[in-house]
């Protein structure tokens, strides 16, 4: 099994420090850099690619000095929570959510391997990613036949305005997608892996049946 980071605060006040806007603006871009594509090139470029490698290629490419600016930013703004809290619950953020987040695809693309194994199934690149929202693409002869989403169960039941706009905006990027390449599919996952595995895997028979 992968590493897998945990979170180390407590439980309320990870969920508080989540909550406020003035802490999530720190995790823009423009101050820990764009994680998805870090990560995404560290496993295109790296060929050791444990944690602690990610570590290191963070600490290359952005540094830990922006994570510990970052930390001090927060906490100025919040000084009652310690200085050490605050820098476990950036590194947690930036560092951990960002190789959980991966790893997990990983995994499920993994799982889906073992069941289709006269095919391919080859995770996306950062860009197609980004402006599709696709996590994964199902090869079959060098053809596109279909673009997986993969998604925690929880996004199902994600229904705050706020969410539901980014729900709209990521089906609109989907939708693209469809139109430039191939339809796509949804697979949901929980702690035990792949929900509905048997209604998943008849779900994307039946597409690449018609699209093949």
């Amino acid at each position: 099994m992968p590493y897998k980071y945990k979170q180390t605060l407590n439980d309320e006040l990870y969920r508080k420090l989540n909550k406020d806007k003035s802490v999530n603006h720190f995790f823009q871009t423009k101050y820990v850099g764009k994680c998805m594509k870090l990560i995404s090139d560290f496993h295109k470029y790296n060929e050791s690619k444990t944690h602690k490698d990610w570590e290191h290629s963070y600490r290359c490419s952005v540094g830990y000095k922006q994570l510990s600016y970052v930390s001090q930013r927060i906490h100025l703004k919040n000084q009652w929570v310690s200085l050490e809290e605050v820098k476990q619950y950036v590194f947690y953020r930036v560092i951990g959510q960002t190789w959980n987040g991966y790893q997990q695809e990983l995994s499920i693309i993994d799982e889906l391997k073992a069941e289709f194994t006269n095919i391919d199934i080859v995770k996306t690149d950062f860009d197609k990613d980004h402006t599709y929202c696709i996590d994964a693409e199902i090869i079959k002869d060098d053809y596109i036949v279909l673009g997986i989403q993969i998604k925690p169960i929880s996004y199902k039941m994600m229904n705050t305005a706020y969410q539901n706009r980014a729900k709209a905006n990521h089906k609109e990027k989907n939708d693209n997608y469809a139109r430039m390449f191939a339809p796509y599919v949804y697979v949901y996952y929980d702690d035990n892996g792949i929900v509905d595995k048997q209604e998943t895997i008849n779900k994307i028979n039946t597409i690449m049946h018609l699209n093949i």
